[in-house]
């Protein structure tokens, strides 16, 4: 401290340091591991006289430093700038002080506290329902959906740049980029319609700041032609069934009218969807019952074929 110059009275004046600390604590928050993070406490001289103190970083782990450290001296009005930085070393709450003793008469000593919370490093994380889908077979004139989930499982916000196929007949409902916060979802809707008859095996494509990333969902699906019904297979009934089923009672296979009617002990002889399970081609095949047609060749194995695909499509009348 210093003297002043006589006063009026004839004696000294006492000029006196006094210390001024903002703030007063510290918090961190939430910080990631291994992540520093800086925040400052400014110590003021307020006084007139000269002040001195010593810094002292109170903690029961390493993950706060401070610089500067140790003794310090502050004139009037003089400023000191203390960084205290945070460097979580795992998940765990970390408190601490900062231990300020001066000379200030008034206040000479002073805590500032310290409090932070070490979290897992963000990491985004994509989680998809499948890694294939198969539409089995359709129509070469129809189309297919199927769904899949995309979830965001990590802790950090999944983006989503591009969704993409190497084949034109799959589409999806989604629009890119697509954010997902952690653990929310969505639904896509992908779609196969196929340009023609044939087998397509794709791929679809996911790219996102996932570390998975390229995701890959295999699509796997084949397109059949129609089977017509006038072209294809009245002319079978014709040249094969029409001596014993036309239209003498009994089931009549001379239109497809008849045919969808069945039979009036037998009922439907065409289940639609179902060629394995209908009658029908259970009779020509010799399943059950005698085999059709009766006292005549069996029908060939592509014929019968032919027969059970058309009931496969939906026994259309086509």
């Amino acid at each position: 401290m210093f003297l002043s110059s006589c006063s009026d009275m004839g004696e000294p004046e006492i000029l006196l340091p006094e210390i001024d600390v903002i703030p007063t604590s510290l918090d961190f928050s939430t910080v990631s591991i291994g992540s520093p993070q800086t925040r400052q406490i400014t110590i003021v001289n307020m006084g007139e006289g000269e002040l001195n103190g010593t810094l002292t970083l109170v903690q029961d782990s390493t993950v706060y430093t401070m610089q500067p450290q140790g003794d310090f001296v502050l004139q009037s009005d003089d400023t000191l700038l203390v960084e205290t930085t945070f460097t979580p070393q795992s998940e765990s709450i970390y408190t601490g002080h900062i231990q300020i003793n001066s000379d200030d008469p008034e206040n000479s000593d002073i805590f500032v506290n310290l409090t932070g919370v070490g979290t897992a490093i963000p990491v985004p994380a994509l989680t998809i329902s499948s890694s294939s889908l198969n539409f089995g077979t359709i129509l070469s004139t129809s189309s297919s959906q199927q769904q899949i989930t995309l979830s965001s499982t990590g802790n950090d916000t999944l983006k989503i740049s591009s969704i993409s196929f190497n084949l034109g007949v799959y589409h999806v409902d989604a629009t890119t980029p697509l954010e997902l916060l952690p653990g929310s979802s969505q639904i896509l809707t992908i779609t196969f319609q196929p340009d023609g008859a044939g087998t397509f095996n794709g791929d679809m494509t996911l790219i996102s700041n996932s570390p998975s990333t390229p995701d890959v969902v295999n699509l796997a699906g084949v397109a059949e032609p129609a089977v017509s019904y006038a072209a294809s297979v009245q002319p079978i009934w014709n040249s094969n069934c029409s001596g014993c089923h036309g239209s003498n009672g009994g089931l009549s296979l001379s239109s497809y009218a008849n045919l969808i009617a069945g039979t009036s002990s037998n009922g439907p002889v065409v289940s639609a969807g179902d060629g394995a399970n209908s009658l029908i081609i259970k009779r020509v095949k010799g399943q059950v019952g005698s085999r059709m047609p009766q006292g005549g060749a069996a029908l060939s194995t592509a014929t019968i074929a032919t027969i059970e695909t058309w009931i496969n499509q939906g026994a259309l009348n086509n």
